[in-house]
């Protein structure tokens, strides 16, 4: 599925800390609603916490992600599992839009 280098250099930042690695497809997968976002709890909280924006926009865009779906897999965390940063683009965001 993924076969580019946001998705890839994503998986491996998310996995760098933890005994078991998500794949750059597993993590696109999640947004997509095609895979369980839970088992992967502690790599979706780096993801939302310490990934630069400029990182989650290039995976997004190369994955054909919307802002949305991102969002909907954030707010479906427990409020202790989302992350400053995410929270910050968002916040962003819909500034923007506004």
């Amino acid at each position: 599925m993924s076969k580019n280098t946001a998705a890839q250099s994503m998986a491996a930042s998310l996995s760098v800390s933890f005994s078991r690695s998500i794949s750059p497809d597993e993590l696109v997968r999640i947004f997509l609603k095609e895979a369980d976002w839970q088992p992967w709890i502690s790599h979706l909280d780096v993801f939302f916490s310490e990934v630069p924006a400029s990182l989650i926009q290039r995976f997004m865009a190369e994955n054909s992600l919307s802002f949305d779906q991102l969002a909907e897999i954030y707010n479906s965390l427990p409020p202790v599992w989302q992350g400053k940063l995410f929270r910050e683009m968002r916040d962003a965001a819909m500034g923007s839009s506004a």
